[in-house]
């Protein structure tokens, strides 16, 4: 498939690597200190079938961390940076850490998660069941569960998938780390926007 990519002269005679649409550019990946490894950029921007797999590529190589990895991903994707809203509302994210009262945080922490997703999902239905199935998620870890509606179930369903296994060629879970990722969250997002237009 390929990502379109545009090298730009940067300032103090450095190079911008920016994507681009229609041989315009319009997100900056990185600033360039020198030419060499260029190709190894060229190369990964001409094999990777998406822009995700294109920066893990990036980051894999060295060229970018994860903070740019991230940085770039929630400018070029919205569901991205709806997923890395979610999880900023989260109080813990690890598998096992405890709150000190399930029954007080869920509801305020879906509610939270539905206004965080306002600016990224337009339909309230959709924001209710995303935010509905990842806070419960969230708090079934913890150590409370909730009885879920069928179409929370299969939002749900979605995110369980994408949390056993790799996505796009981008890891979701690591041994013995249990974490919510951006990577997880989005292909929920995503799942249940397309179910709800």
């Amino acid at each position: 498939m390929g990502i379109p990519i545009v090298w730009q002269p940067g300032p103090a005679g450095r190079e911008e690597l920016w994507l681009s649409d229609a041989g315009r550019p319009h997100t900056r990946v990185l600033t360039w200190e020198s030419p060499t490894g260029r190709e190894t950029v060229d190369l990964w921007a001409m094999h990777a079938d998406s822009v995700p797999e294109f920066l893990a590529m990036l980051h894999l190589e060295g060229l970018i961390d994860r903070q740019g990895y991230d940085t770039v991903l929630r400018l070029h994707d919205p569901l991205y940076a709806a997923a890395c809203a979610l999880l900023e509302c989260l109080p813990h994210r690890r598998v096992g850490e405890r709150i000190a009262d399930p029954t007080q945080e869920l509801f305020p922490l879906i509610e939270r998660m539905a206004e965080a997703m306002v600016p990224f999902v337009s339909d309230a239905i959709a924001r209710a069941i995303i935010a509905d199935a990842l806070g419960t998620y969230w708090a079934s870890w913890v150590g409370r569960y909730e009885f879920l509606d069928h179409d929370v179930n299969a939002a749900r369903q979605v995110l369980n998938e994408a949390m056993i296994g790799a996505t796009a060629g981008i890891r979701i879970l690591c041994p013995g780390d249990l974490t919510l990722t951006p990577e997880a969250v989005r292909a929920m997002i995503g799942a249940v926007v397309e179910s709800h237009p």
